[in-house]
């Protein structure tokens, strides 16, 4: 029970070392928005981000800064984000009005990102180059101007799962990373009143962080403890920098101490640790085998206890007594200057010392864990549903922008967008039409066919994973009821992923489609089940007609993937004839033909033990090669499914 209670009391402390370390983020981005980037919070909807959200506004509104908190939204357009012309300014005056966007809006504030992890790629393209440059290039419509605006960026990391997580270019410009999913409501204190800075401290810092200094020890410490723990980046670096220079600076003070330093890396470096730094090794004093003179100090002393007479040295052989006296100062010399140089470099290595430990305590405990679980999670995403082809539609999809042509053939037309691209030309037109002697309507705009904009959507096709299952003698002996199995299972989730299937079995002479392209789970189970096996292996024909299915699917706008279960060993030529050396001839050919399509398949050997037939058809395919000599059903259609994550 006592090491349980112990357990407890250690996991409440360190949560709420979390908590008050989170507060301390919190005032400094008040301090520097820009200079620190901002943070990625990952904490779900709830009462503890809800609270530190409060703490947030709190030390805004004591350090000056314009509340309430700009807020982005996740769908935003690119007008609204950085900018553009003014629709109804411009019509009201005649002339093209610019209007600022929600970056510009920001300056010398915060920006809140909610869902950071589901904004579109092309947002964050533009959010980071503001933080990078310091300003808004608008160019557009005709348009062209810059906008100072330096602000910082919370980012609401609200992802389920590990791999649901921001943009890597916006992590890489936040100084911290926190993380208050592990902290519950009866973690926290009380009350956050106590933590709470006063206004004259605030505003010395933001006032005088940039005046502060650091010693040059101070930043190599920070650059070893960087290397320690596997940190490459200068980014990293700086950021942390800038925190130490904000933490000196609300202490008004003028130089970086060590303790500024310490937490500095605590909140910047620590979390983004790739590895535990290595422990220091023990002092070369140690280590170092004992010298000729220590060994003839410790010597009398042993033989004094042990009662025994020292032993004579031996007389030098031919130096005489001056050249003696010289190698003895010259020793006495060097021994002076490697203690000079021991006591010189003392501070230092303290410090690199105190500095990696305070580092090292400040890494989360799983870390090791967590980023091998999250290299594991970082590869692409199975086949189904949204990982089809992207392609640009006319009706339906994510909104992509508008782009110049005619409403014609389906395509919608985006008036708003039409009308923004006509107003700057609205004074040259008129100037033209008065040189022509033309009557000038009032009141009118006047649209070309330039002028016009449609829409366009991002949308992705659908999937058709196609299976192509050996149902020839050798492989109903031996794998073709395990086969079936996985196909079953993987039919099952292709259906919860609305994923096309088909299925093509291939025996005797001929390959047979079984299962057309359907979303039907019912027919794909009940075609399997009247599956039947033997015959010969016309693996040739297997492999013709499966791309041309694919091909053909490809053409109506799916995605099609192919997985060959199969032991590989080709008996049926193309022309029908038997014959184990013509089949397979006949079977390289057709892979040959096959690798020049692009489409994602994968080889299943099913043969009791791998050979190098299935191998090499699978290299020249270009397909992924799984060989699974003793594997049941599902073990069978796990390896397919990780199989086509990674083809």
């Amino acid at each position: 029970m006592e090491t349980q209670e112990q357990t407890q009391e250690i996991s409440k402390s360190a949560k709420l070392e979390t908590w008050l370390r989170a507060l301390q983020v919190a005032q400094l981005l008040v301090i520097n928005p820009h200079g620190l980037g901002g943070v990625i919070l990952r904490a779900r909807s709830g009462p503890v981000r809800d609270r530190w959200l409060a703490y947030l506004n709190t030390v805004a509104q004591l350090g000056g800064m314009r509340l309430p908190l700009r807020k982005m939204p996740l769908g935003i357009s690119d007008e609204n984000l950085i900018g553009g012309i003014d629709l109804d300014q411009t019509l009201r005056t005649g002339k093209a009005v610019l209007r600022q966007g929600l970056l510009a809006q920001c300056d010398q504030q915060l920006l809140l990102m909610p869902m950071a992890e589901r904004v579109e790629v092309g947002a964050v393209a533009k959010v980071v180059s503001a933080l990078d440059n310091g300003f808004i290039a608008i160019e557009r419509d005709g348009q062209s101007r810059r906008i100072e605006s330096h602000f910082g960026v919370v980012a609401l990391d609200e992802g389920i799962e590990d791999d649901e997580q921001p943009n890597e270019k916006i992590r890489q410009r936040m100084a911290f990373l926190l993380n208050l999913d592990i902290i519950g409501w009866r973690d926290l204190p009380e009350t956050d009143d106590d933590f709470l800075p006063d206004t004259q401290s605030l505003d010395y810092a933001r006032e005088n962080f940039s005046n502060i200094s650091i010693s040059e020890d101070s930043l190599s410490a920070l650059v070893g403890v960087a290397e320690q723990l596997g940190i490459v980046s200068i980014r990293a670096l700086n950021l942390a920098l800038n925190t130490a220079k904000c933490l000196a600076a609300f202490d008004r003070e003028s130089e970086v101490s060590s303790m500024h330093l310490q937490r500095a890396i605590a909140l910047v470096l620590s979390p983004r640790a790739t590895r535990l730094p290595q422990s220091a090794p023990p002092p070369e004093e140690e280590n170092e085998a004992p010298t000729d003179e220590e060994q003839a100090d410790e010597q009398p002393e042993e033989n004094i206890d042990q009662d025994q007479p020292p032993q004579p040295e031996p007389p030098p052989a031919e130096p005489t007594e001056d050249q003696n006296q010289d190698q003895e100062k010259k020793e006495e010399n060097e021994k002076d200057e490697d203690e000079s140089e021991k006591t010189d470099s003392e501070n230092p290595q303290a410090l690199d010392d105190e500095i990696l430990e305070a580092a090292q305590a400040a890494i989360p405990s799983d870390l090791l864990a967590r980023l091998a679980d999250l290299a594991d999670l970082k590869t692409p995403k199975g086949m189904g549903g949204k990982t089809g082809a992207v392609k640009v539609g006319r009706m339906r999809g994510r909104p992509l922008g508008n782009m110049p042509g005619m409403p014609e053939g389906g395509k919608t037309l985006s008036i708003i967008d039409t009308l923004r691209a006509a107003v700057p030309w609205q004074g040259v037109r008129r100037a033209e039409m008065i040189a022509a002697g033309k009557s000038i309507p009032a009141g009118k705009i006047i649209i070309r066919k330039e002028d016009f904009r449609i829409k366009s959507y991002q949308e992705r096709t659908q999937t058709l994973t196609m299976f192509i299952l050996d149902a020839s003698g050798s492989s109903a002996m031996h794998r073709l009821a395990e086969a079936k199995g996985a196909v079953e299972l993987l039919l099952a989730e292709c259906y919860v992923r609305r994923d096309q299937v088909a299925v093509m079995s291939f025996r005797g002479g001929v390959a047979e489609l079984v299962l057309a392209p359907t979303r039907s789970l019912v027919k794909a189970k009940r075609a399997l089940s009247g599956l039947p096996g033997g015959g010969g292996t016309p693996l040739s024909r297997a492999i013709d007609e499966s791309f041309e299915i694919a091909s053909a699917s490809m053409r109506k706008g799916l995605t099609p993937a192919l997985v060959f279960l199969t032991d590989g060993r080709a008996n049926i030529a193309k022309d029908g004839s038997p014959g184990r050396p013509k089949a397979m001839e006949d079977a390289q050919q057709s892979a040959r033909a096959a690798s020049h399509y692009s489409f994602k398949s994968l080889w299943i050997d099913t043969s009791p033990q791998a050979r190098d037939e299935g191998k090499a058809l699978a290299a020249m395919l270009g397909s992924m090669y799984l060989p699974l000599p003793n594997a049941g059903a599902n073990e069978v259609s796990q390896a397919i499914m990780q199989g086509l994550k990674k083809a």
